[in-house]
Parts: C-alpha cells; structure tokens; sequence
C-alpha cells in the first residue's frame, strides 16, 4: 500500500475516534514496537520495581539480583491474581496476595503453599512470562514482539543529537499524573510541533520560545522525530538548578524535543529532562505522567544543594501551567475530530514531526 508523500496532510479524522482503528494499532503498533515504561533510576538496585499496565496487561520492570532490569507479567499462574499492585516499591519477591504464591524477581516460582499432593504439579511451569526489554539513554523499553529488531541502532540519529545534555545521567522526581479523554495522537501530535506555541502558549512557551523559530530534522523512516527549539536571545528557559556551573545562559536556554514513536516524548535542557509516558486506554482514553528528571547530584530532597528542592517545585507548577492550556487545546481538537464536516487538513512547514508520525502509523497500519 503506498504511504502519503511525507509533510503533505494529517491522518484522516476517523483515524482518531474509530475505536476499530485503535484496536489495529494495539495490535500492530503498541504489541510490535518499542514501548518506554520507566527510567532505569526508577529502578536503581536489585528489588526495585515499578509496576504498570500496558495494553491492558498488568506488567512489572524490575531490578534483578543480577543487576539486569527484566520486565514481567504480573498475572499470577495459579488463579490470575496481580502478584503486585500499580505503582512503585522495592522488594526481594513477588507474592499472590489470593493464595500467598512467591516468585522470585527473574519470574521463578519459588513458593506454592499445599501444592506438593497436587499430581504432575510443575514448578518450572509456572515462571511469570518476561518480555524483551532495552535500556536507551537511561529509558527502560518494553516490546511484546520477541522477534523484533533491536531499537538503539534505529536511533543512532537522535542519540547523537541530545548526547550534549547526558540525558542518560539525570535522576527521575515524582510525577504528575492525568487522565484524559481523547486519543493519544492528539497528544504526540500536540507536543511534536511549536507551530500552536502563539495561541495556546502565548503567555507561557512563546515568549521564550517563538514557534515559528523552530524546526524539525527530516528523518523520514526512522520511527523518531527532533524538534530544534532555538530560544529569543537572552531570554532562557527556566531552569531547576539556582545555578549551573559552567553554562552561561545561552547554554541554560538550549533545549531541544524528542520522540520515538508511539508513545514516549521529551523535551530536555543541560539542567533537566522531561519526558511524557503515555499509557493508552481506548480510542479515547489516556493515562499520562509527567516527569521531570534532574542531575545526578540533586533529587527530591536536594540533599546538599540548597535551592534545588525549591527549583523542582516551581518547574513543575511551570509544567503543569503548560499542560493545562494543553488539556484545553486537545479537548478542543477531539470535539472536532468528531465533527460530520472534520476531513484531513494541510500541514505547516513547522509540523513536519506531525508528517513523520503519520508516516509512521500508515507504515504500520496502513493508509487510510
């Protein structure tokens, strides 16, 4: 099937609110390719999980004693109970809260109360499935496919591009957590482009951030996209370090945007990283979390930088202000994606992300 001449128009409408297209992208999108679920610092030492759902299976990334991060099912193999609930801890097992069974952290089942007179009973049978995972730049991916191709060498192109910011090296905070009510695409689309920073952000990202200074990278193909976001001379983005040693503002100002497609984006400056992990529901249903992530010497508690504690808050109150003319902009696209008179519409030269991501579902799911 031949794909759309890449930068032309946007999907069809229909591709954003037929629940019977979602379901083809489940199976042939979220099921084959690379999915971010973590940070590897989430999940630092042996024991260290963070435990979440994806395409309605309830999976675990964790930290194994082999200092390897694996990630399981959580679906226990005796009567289907999760052997851990959504969220994040640490631990040296897995146990079935319904009937007490215990696996180890490589998926091993290590305990089975009253199960040594039930005939033929197979411990090794009852191993919690582990799927394929990838660390790159610090993000834990995920694939449902064993037979898929590795992700790194198809990123080569946007690794050397944030390789300047060690994004790799940056320590993970607490999140902010959404549910929202349209389809996911709206949501990549919108964070992809700064072609809307004048409307929706004219009071916020557009005073630092002209959009129509901005410009992607052509890398059709590839499954990616790199938004460059040169700021107004003198004017940096805020920053969560009080200081950075060794930049001057102009270096403070750099950031640049990214995405590998489906589903994770980030935005990243030398003193912070920020990335958006996508959780897709239905054809109309998301969760997000939003997290910020800082240099290797500061966290949370910013134990030994005086400041930072007070940095981090105020770049999240920063980020939720974003988001929340965002929420108001891609409500307002789905109403109208569902409208009778919606039809696919022109590109800008400044949503040529947006092409590349329609590339990317067509190439998958097909054209409309």
């Amino acid at each position: 099937m031949a794909l759309r001449p890449l930068g032309t128009t946007t999907l069809d409408p229909r591709r954003y609110t037929d629940p019977a297209e979602y379901d083809r992208e489940v199976e042939r999108i979220f099921r084959r390719e690379w999915i971010a679920i973590a940070r590897e610092d989430e999940i630092a030492k042996p024991g260290d999980y963070v435990a979440f759902e994806l395409c309605g299976e309830p999976l675990v990334a964790v930290r194994g004693d082999d200092g390897v991060p694996c990630v399981l099912s959580r679906v226990c193999r005796h009567r289907w109970m999760p052997v851990v609930e959504a969220g994040c801890g640490t631990g040296r097992s897995f146990q079935c809260p319904y009937h007490l069974w215990t696996y180890a952290l490589d998926g091993r089942l290590i305990g089975a109360p009253e199960m040594t007179r039930t005939p033929g009973f197979d411990r090794e049978a009852c191993r919690l499935p582990s799927l394929r995972v990838e660390v790159w730049e610090g993000f834990v991916f995920v694939n449902f496919d064993p037979e898929a191709a590795p992700l790194a060498p198809r990123l080569e192109g946007l690794r050397e591009a944030i390789a300047p910011y060690r994004p790799a090296a940056m320590r993970t905070t607490a999140p902010l957590l959404f549910e929202h009510d349209w389809n996911w695409k709206v949501m990549v689309e919108n964070f992809i482009e700064s072609y809307h920073h004048a409307g929706v952000h004219h009071d916020t990202l557009q005073p630092l951030v002209p959009g129509n200074g901005t410009f992607a990278d052509d890398v059709p193909g590839d499954g990616y996209a790199i938004l460059h976001n040169p700021t107004r001379d003198g004017v940096p983005m805020p920053a969560v370090l009080p200081t950075t040693p060794g930049l001057d503002d102009a270096q403070r100002g750099e950031f640049l945007v990214g995405a590998v497609f489906p589903l994770l984006l980030f935005s990243v400056q030398h003193d912070s990283l920020v990335w958006y992990r996508l959780s897709p529901h239905a054809v109309d249903r998301f969760s997000l979390a939003i997290h910020l992530c800082v240099p290797p010497e500061t966290g949370d508690d910013a134990a030994g930088a005086e400041g930072v504690a007070e940095g981090i808050a105020t770049m999240k109150q920063y980020l939720d202000a974003i988001h929340q003319q965002d929420i108001a902009a891609c409500q307002g696209v789905y109403r109208g994606l569902r409208s009778r008179f919606a039809a696919a519409g022109p590109l800008s030269h400044l949503e040529l992300a947006i092409a590349q991501l329609a590339r990317f579902v067509d190439d998958r799911v097909g054209a409309s």
